[in-house]
Order: structure tokens, then C-alpha cells, then sequence
């Protein structure tokens, strides 16, 4: 039985995340609106600061906005890194296990997410 089940809006791809400025890397228009936006609804979900401290499995359905051929690796870092910004977890690196398949198609996109925690 997992310990969370909720949604996150579609993410941007990895290659719309960050870029390169003056020699590191920042987050882009289109990440910082997803980090917000990602926070917001973790913030209405009650889950922002829950800072689970145990490694965990994640289980993800990636529900694209239309059919398009899209690389299911390519929308982890989005929202991995926004769960990590709100502090529902300390950092994503206590992901021991990752499982991500694709869903069909809804309006708009979404990712359906569940996380287990391994130890306690």
C-alpha cells in the first residue's frame, strides 16, 4: 500500500528546465512557472513541508496533453526537483526506486504520481 497518491500538472521537458547563463545553470521562464505552479497545488494538497526523511519508490503515469511521440525521461527532472522546492521531500536523491509509464491522453496533461516509503 503507498503512503501518497496525488497529481502534478504536466511538466516541461528536461530540455525546457534550465540553461546555461554566465557558466552555471538556472532555471528557465517555463521552470520557474512550473515550480510555482507545482507548489501551489502541493500547497493545496496539505503535502508542502511534509519533508519525508526515508528513502522512497516513486511510481509515476505520465499523462500527455495530446499523442505526440514524447521520451518518458525526459519529464522526471520537472517534477522531482519542484517536490524537492515545496519540501515535501529533504532531495530527490531518496529516490531508490523510479517506475514511470505512459498513460493515455487527458486535456491539459498531468502526471499521477505515487510514493512509497521504503524505510521509516
Amino acid at each position: 500500500m503507498s503512503d501518497y497518491k496525488f497529481s502534478l500538472p504536466f511538466p516541461p521537458s528536461v530540455n525546457a528546465w534550465k540553461t546555461p547563463f554566465r557558466g552555471r545553470m538556472i532555471l528557465t521562464k517555463k521552470g520557474r512557472e512550473y515550480r510555482k505552479l507545482a507548489y501551489d497545488h502541493m500547497a493545496e494538497l496539505g503535502l508542502c513541508g511534509e519533508l519525508v526523511a526515508c528513502p522512497v519508490a516513486i511510481s509515476i503515469v505520465l499523462h500527455g496533453p495530446t499523442n505526440a511521440k514524447r521520451d518518458l525521461d525526459n519529464f522526471l527532472k520537472s517534477p522531482l526537483d519542484a517536490l524537492t522546492n515545496c519540501g515535501f521531500w529533504h532531495d530527490d536523491s531518496q529516490v531508490d526506486r523510479l517506475k514511470i509509464v505512459r498513460g493515455e491522453k487527458v486535456k491539459g496533461g498531468r502526471l499521477d504520481i505515487t510514493v512509497e516509503k521504503l524505510e521509516d
